[in-house]
């Protein structure tokens, strides 16, 4: 059974979005809009809490996230790409890009610099970058943020870092994770739609050995969060500032569907410093979903397209309903596979229904409904 998942009520802007609904996006920015795609902000307005006579806005938003995504140059998932004449759709099927387009804001993980400069990083086993122009990739799935917060977006230096800034904001999509410095490297972006503003964040929390390098008050790198106490002030701060802070980290063993006692740490603490949902990757396998306080934490969406492997993906679609003072946040997941540098929605139903059970077999204490959507087990 497919899943319903056209509840949306808001949606604008071309490139990524289609309108559906009698609200509209408001996007408060700092500086002029100079394309159509959303654009968040990092200034430090407040969420209003002063009584307000006018109505409250009701609304039913979704945001989608993905992992890993590829477009280094020589992977196999670009060269299919270029193979087709950068045709986006000859690697993604139908139902996958529709719901990504459809999203009010598509968060993706950008696994790799964009640069031609640069040397790679010593002592890597695995560097990674792609040319500027393979960003038309994200454009066409309809991403709007991306998290460079991961192990391959230093593989060619600080010239590579700041050639994905550019690149990325040339593109008008939005970025956390990494930055010219650790300010901007650790910034929180804001997207404000009708009636709701949404915060999102993240940091890298793999590699005990610093190859990747992080940002410091001088010099561009990621937000390493090995010691996460910056992390958790920085959504401590989103708190106050957000109707709904989500969290997207990278973290866990690669190939691995168990946990690092870490991971779990980690995320809850980031539920108790405010976070209302964590999104984790890096692991390049699907790992379990645990709700704490509520909240979900989702510990690894693994591959969404990043090799001819064969693997379980998903894409994981967060929907916010209600008001600014009383709404609900509810989980779903797309199911996906990935193959031959193709992902695919899984749209039988027993495949379905395998796919949910393997979710839970690894999870702590959820269960699916036969519409993907994930809940504490009663």
């Amino acid at each position: 059974m497919k899943p319903n998942l056209w509840k949306l009520s808001a949606v604008a802007c071309c490139l990524a979005l289609t309108a559906c609904g009698s609200a509209q996006k408001h996007i408060e920015v700092s500086a002029p809009v100079t394309t159509e795609r959303i654009q968040p902000t990092t200034e430090a307005t407040e969420t209003p809490t002063e009584p307000t006579t006018e109505p409250e806005i009701p609304f039913d938003y979704m945001f989608c996230f993905t992992g890993d995504i590829s477009v280094a140059d020589g992977a196999r998932t670009t060269n299919r790409w270029v193979a087709h004449g950068r045709d986006t759709s000859s690697c993604f099927d139908e139902t996958i890009m529709e719901h990504m387009q459809k999203a009010d804001i598509c968060f993706a993980d950008n696994e790799f610099p964009y640069t031609t400069r640069g040397s790679a990083t010593v002592g890597k086993d695995y560097t990674y970058r792609a040319d500027p122009a393979n960003v038309q990739l994200m454009l066409d799935l309809g991403v709007d943020i991306v998290s460079i917060a991961n192990n391959h977006t230093y593989d060619y230096g600080p010239d590579g870092v700041l050639d994905t800034l550019e690149t990325l904001d040339n593109a008008g999509i939005a970025r956390v994770g990494a930055g010219k410095n650790l300010a901007e490297a650790s910034e929180t972006k804001f997207f404000d739609l009708d009636g709701l503003r949404v915060a999102f964040l993240s940091g890298t929390r793999v590699e005990w050995v610093e190859l990747t390098k992080g940002a410091t008050e001088t010099e561009p790198g990621v937000f390493r969060t090995v010691d996460p106490e910056l992390l958790y002030q920085r959504v401590r701060e989103a708190r106050e500032r957000a109707d709904v802070v989500i969290v997207y980290i990278h973290w866990g063993i690669e190939g691995v569907d168990y946990l690092e006692e870490y991971q779990q740490t980690v995320g809850k603490g980031l539920v108790d410093a405010g976070a209302d949902a964590v999104v984790g990757d890096h692991t390049h396998c699907l790992q379990g979903i645990e709700f704490y306080k509520d909240k979900p934490i989702i510990y690894s969406l693994g591959n969404f397209w990043f090799n001819a492997k064969t693997q379980r993906s998903v894409l994981a679609e967060i929907h916010v309903t209600g008001t600014r003072s009383d709404h609900e946040l509810r989980l779903q997941y797309l199911p996906a596979m990935q193959s031959d540098c193709t992902i695919s929605y899984i749209s039988d139903p027993g495949q379905q229904s395998q796919y949910y059970r393997y979710l839970e077999s690894i999870s702590d204490g959820i269960q699916f409904d036969e519409d993907g959507y994930v809940t504490p087990k009663e």
